[in-house]
């Protein structure tokens, strides 16, 4: 047993080898019977042994394995004993966990959403190649069937507005520019739902179009109270029109209901300004490496072929083939390090690329330790393994696009995302993270909100704050979605409407980890309904005070 076990596991090789069962105490209890399983088939059959499981350092870290051992057998094929090679594969294990992590909180944010996200290509059929579950809530539609049906978009816009639809549709996919659009889709069940589309065309980093990235919110009640205002004013001038002759004072009511239907536009311009502004916002090779009269000694193993492509015979017949064939981009750096352990003797630990024989390039983890000197002092051998490690740089490269799609999604949403940790109590959980955009909705910063745990608290709004404490804490207690409608005090002292929606978010064994959840300002929404029945109220007062009149004249005459 090699000394490097000392640094993995924190017990020199003395200590393996005096007493053979200080291994098998140091594996991680839940991984036993799975390694006796593989270790009695590789025996039975003869085959290479191969096994991740975790162990318990000296110091008690848990440390992961990947453990790999072949049978050496005599000229009779005959088993003397199992050669193997133990790597450290923590970091690997945690990069993907972090990789699981980064996906499950991109589909908690994009699945919990009260709004539909979707990838379309940039083309003119607008395939889509991603939509998330609402949209069958909102359309009666299943993501498979509109997955299956690239012309399921175009088919479902309402009549009215597909030509117009279609027309900014090619505009934009002709110059790339942002998508912000309201129209009309048929749903299942025949109703017609308003969409507000913001999009955002995704290049690689030749500037190549990749998808268009959007999100259609919902918003049908607005257009639906927008237009019982706009009917209501209609009504009310026209039997205003009717009785000019009879009522003055009505004539002074109508101007008065036109200057606030004028202030209304106003406020709905405004908001509808904002809202735009938001939103455009071994398997491994063992070798010995030589120096000097050491070049003679030097080998690699047969796995060479099937990691890089070349044989042994191809490896050994230059001296200088393994330089060679490096990455342009890492050769200057491998041959220092290279130079620097054959002047010191120090441990060469590197990771690369590597040109394959058929032109792709792989991935290596290199790792060697000086196992020899000359008489005078000198490094001569070296021994040491490469290990592919492509798979673990692609899932590096895949945590990070994870990690930057999510980020570009959530700054990029009109609404508040957050991440709020769950505590022993309730009183023990703060927020981990928040979007952006809480400081252009409420003037509040993310660091404001995040360095008081009890700022959420102190600007709720007094009426709200009692029943939405009582709403979150029994979340807390149940698991059960949060989802409130209520006030708080933004920070140029309005007071902002908002509707949250927060989901528990547990790990692989149920745990409770944390809570995801989305914040809409639906204050234009509140306030357009509010102005809509005090419109109602107005004109059952005119109505009145019109029959009133009416009966007063009959009375005179």
């Amino acid at each position: 047993m090699s000394p490097q076990v000392e640094q993995l596991l924190g017990y020199p090789p003395e200590r393996y080898l005096r007493d053979p069962s200080q291994w098998y105490r140091q594996v991680y209890a839940d991984d036993v019977d799975r390694i006796a399983e593989e270790w009695r088939r590789a025996r039975e059959q003869g085959d290479m042994f191969e096994c991740e499981y975790r162990m318990v350092a000296a110091d008690g870290r848990i440390v992961w394995i990947r453990d790999s051992a072949l049978p050496i057998r005599d000229d009779r094929g005959e088993t003397l004993f199992w050669q193997g090679v133990l790597y450290d594969v923590t970091e690997e294990k945690l990069h993907e966990e972090e990789l699981r992590r980064a996906e499950q909180q991109y589909r908690a944010l994009v699945e919990n959403l009260p709004a539909i996200v979707y990838l379309v290509a940039p083309d003119d059929d607008r395939r889509t190649i991603y939509v998330s579950p609402q949209v069958e809530r909102a359309l009666g539609y299943s993501r498979q069937e509109w997955l299956d049906q690239p012309d399921i978009w175009m088919e479902l816009l309402h009549p009215d507005d597909r030509e117009p639809a279609l027309a900014a549709l090619d505009e934009h996919n002709r110059t790339g520019e942002p998508w912000s659009r309201e129209y009309r889709l048929i749903a299942a069940d025949g109703r017609a739902v308003w969409f507000r589309d913001v999009a955002t065309l995704v290049r690689d980093a030749d500037g190549t179009p990749l998808y268009w990235q959007g999100i259609q919110l919902d918003i049908t009640e607005l257009k639906d109270a927008e237009e019982q205002l706009r009917r209501a004013h209609a009504e009310l001038e026209r039997r205003v029109a009717e009785r000019t002759a009879e009522l003055e004072e009505a004539n002074v009511l109508l101007s008065l209901e036109v200057a606030e239907r004028r202030r209304a536009e106003a406020v709905l311009a405004e908001a509808e300004r904002r809202y735009r502004l938001l939103t455009e916002q071994l398997p491994a090779v063992a070798y010995t490496w030589g120096v000097g009269e050491g070049l003679l000694e030097a080998y690699t193993s047969p796995r060479i072929t099937d990691l890089l492509g070349y044989t042994v015979e191809e490896w050994h017949r230059d001296p200088d083939f393994w330089m060679s064939r490096l990455h342009p981009d890492d050769r200057r750096r491998i041959i220092a390090a290279t130079l620097r352990s054959e002047t010191t003797g120090k441990p060469f630990r590197e990771e690369y690329r590597y040109l394959h024989k058929d032109g792709h390039i792989v991935w290596v983890h290199d790792e060697a330790v000086l196992v020899a000197r000359h008489a005078d002092g000198r490094p001569r051998l070296f021994q040491g393994f490469m290990l592919d490690i492509t798979a673990r740089k692609e899932a590096e490269a895949e945590a990070r696009e994870a990690e930057e799609r999510y980020r570009t999604l959530v700054e990029q949403l009109p609404a508040i995302v957050y991440v709020e940790e769950v505590g022993h109590s309730p009183d023990e959980s703060r927020l981990r993270y928040v979007s952006p955009q809480v400081e252009a909705i409420t003037g509040y910063t993310p660091e404001e909100m995040l360095g008081d745990p009890l700022h959420f608290e102190r600007i709720l709004h007094p009426d709200d704050r009692s029943r939405v404490l009582a709403a979150s804490a029994r979340s807390a207690e149940t698991g059960e979605p949060f989802d409130e409608v209520y006030r708080i005090l933004a920070k140029d002292g309005r007071v902002l409407w908002l509707h949250s929606r927060a989901v528990l978010v547990r790990d692989d064994v149920g745990r409770p980890r944390y809570w995801h959840g989305v914040t809409l300002d639906v204050t234009e929404q509140r306030a357009t309904l509010q102005r809509l029945e005090a419109l109602e109220r107005r004109y059952a007062d005119l109505a009145f005070q019109t029959f009133r009149t009416l009966g007063l004249h009959a009375d005179q005459a």
